[in-house]
């Protein structure tokens, strides 16, 4: 049983298109790109189940503000928790090489 609410922002399923289509067209690899969708679909709904369990972002005030990553392949997704409300609210899917502190 879930104990958290998973909500996507619209940027993270922006990302999460931004990917896939990526993959799909500039890698010509079509089959990898949604086998790779769908490891992110299952990885973010596993979040509903003690999201605690990833680490805070590095940086101090992006942990201050409760931002945690999981990192998935060579990407990065940006997730932060709401405790009271049990939701937690993934931000943002980034290429983890990129510098992604300035999207957050």
């Amino acid at each position: 049983m879930a104990n958290y609410r998973v909500d996507v922002s619209a940027l993270a399923e922006r990302d999460l298109k931004d990917i896939v289509r990526y993959i799909s067209a500039q890698l010509t690899s079509p089959i990898s790109a949604y086998h790779l969708m769908d490891i992110f679909e299952e990885s973010m709904t596993s979040l509903a189940d003690l999201p605690q369990r990833f680490p805070l972002i590095e940086d101090e005030l992006l942990s201050q503000m409760g931002y945690r990553k999981l990192i998935i392949k060579n990407y990065v997704v940006f997730f932060s928790g709401d405790e009271f409300n049990k939701v937690v609210n993934v931000e943002r899917i980034l290429f983890g090489r990129r510098d992604w502190f300035r999207f957050l």
